[in-house]
């Protein structure tokens, strides 16, 4: 059977619906992004996913730790953060504790700073220690270790922990204490501070005259803009027509030449770009 460029698209964007989607689910933490049946998905948008993917599963390494992050610290309800022989004393209990809704346990939030200098790596966190000593609101600085699946915080007093570390993906981390300088018992939770925009979606091409008319589906709430790309061929370079403000969801692209096009949305920030959208095809007359 002899297979039309038409034909290919329409066979790569069935393969993109029955396999893409479940991998995407996977990895929905990441990726949100869907695909319809018959959309043409490029290469860039593939590689993108299994990148996510190979991410969410791969062994941690100490530069996945590198960037701005949540902590949310988890210990049980009837003991402070971190301290294990304040455990049913409330007289030792801190401040910035919150009992969950399960009145099980009790959580607190703050942010920490993963930094690499050569071949070290430094944490800081200037307002509670959620690693070491965790049962204390003072700042915590130190270094970071990471042997297999185990990470190793010291802090600049000679205080450690050791976690077992658990990827959920590239934003976001599961630490369990299993052995402290402080008798610790903490779960705590790293969710990436400084990411790239939710991708747009839904994306849809309606052409009047030398005029493509664009629409999507902004599902990102902190972008600074959309950059609307289109190329001329399969395999040809993007060039970007335009970036616009944010919250937008729509952009003419005017005065184009007769042919064929293809076009894709990417959200972005200061972070970088977010996966792209789906392609759709259009065709000037």
């Amino acid at each position: 059977m002899k297979y039309t460029q038409k034909t290919k698209y329409f066979v790569f964007g069935a393969v993109a619906a029955f396999v893409c989607i479940p991998l995407i689910l996977k990895a929905k933490e990441t990726i949100k992004l869907t695909f319809q049946e018959g959309d043409v998905v490029s290469a860039s948008v593939m590689n993108a996913v299994l990148d996510r993917i190979e991410n969410a599963t791969s062994t941690l390494k100490a530069d996945d730790l590198v960037g701005t992050w949540t902590v949310t610290q988890i210990v049980p309800y009837n003991g402070q953060p971190g301290n294990g022989s304040c455990r049913g004393n409330n007289s030792c209990n801190i401040t910035g504790t919150t009992d969950a809704a399960d009145a099980m346990t009790r959580y607190r939030t703050d942010t920490v700073t993963i930094t690499k200098s050569g071949s070290s790596y430094n944490f800081s966190q200037a307002n509670v220690s959620s690693f070491v000593d965790a049962h204390t609101n003072s700042a915590s600085t130190g270094n970071v270790s990471v042997l297999a699946e185990t990470v190793i915080f010291k802090n600049v007093g000679g205080g450690y922990s050791y976690y077992y570390a658990k990827k959920k993906g590239a934003e976001k981390i599961v630490l369990q204490d299993i052995q402290s300088a402080s008798n610790a018992f903490n779960i705590v939770v790293l969710d990436k501070a400084n990411i790239a925009p939710a991708p747009a979606d839904a994306l849809t091409a309606t052409v009047s005259g030398t005029s493509v008319a664009l629409a999507w589906t902004d599902n990102s709430t902190d972008e600074t803009g959309f950059k609307v790309q289109y190329k001329t061929s399969a395999r040809g370079s993007w060039t970007t027509s335009t970036t616009t403000a944010a919250n937008a969801t729509s952009y003419t692209v005017s005065s184009l030449s007769a042919g064929k096009y293809w076009f894709r949305v990417v959200a972005t920030n200061s972070n970088g770009d977010s996966i792209s959208s789906s392609e759709v095809q259009a065709e000037i007359q």
